[in-house]
């Protein structure tokens, strides 16, 4: 069994990702494709309010963010974390079933670093995860 020291240098060399996914079945896909990965940890939230809450209390290295949630879309969540000193340096990727080119290009100028669609890529997901914890 390992010690407290190992656990916690194992937990320090960890990212966090934080999908925020009102889906449960896309939480789930996520989760069991990346959990364990290139150190991932994954939390996750149904909605951007609850959302927005955990990336203040726990500062992810990176954010997964539907656009089309109850409440608060991703575009809000994302103008809030993007006008927040604590969190406009975190990258938000933005995973939705939103696929036309405008809905993509309209994504990529609102400042997601990437825009994935649904059904997802995973492979595509886990590298690009790799990329964006490398520049960390």
């Amino acid at each position: 069994m390992p010690d407290l020291s190992t656990l916690q240098a194992a937990l320090s060399n960890s990212r966090t990702v934080l999908y925020i996914e009102d889906n449960p079945s896309s939480l789930r896909l996520v989760e069991r494709s990346i959990s364990g990965r290139l150190g991932l940890v994954m939390l996750n939230a149904p909605n951007a309010e609850l959302g927005l809450e955990m990336v203040r209390n726990h500062r992810p290295d990176i954010i997964l963010l539907d656009i089309n949630l109850p409440g608060m879309n991703g575009f809000e969540a994302l103008n809030i974390l993007q006008h927040d000193t604590l969190t406009r340096d975190i990258p938000v990727i933005a995973i939705t079933a939103n696929a036309m080119e405008r809905d993509i290009k309209k994504g990529l100028d609102a400042g997601f670093v990437d825009y994935l669609t649904k059904p997802l890529d995973i492979i595509q997901l886990v590298v690009l995860l790799g990329k964006l914890t490398e520049r960390k």
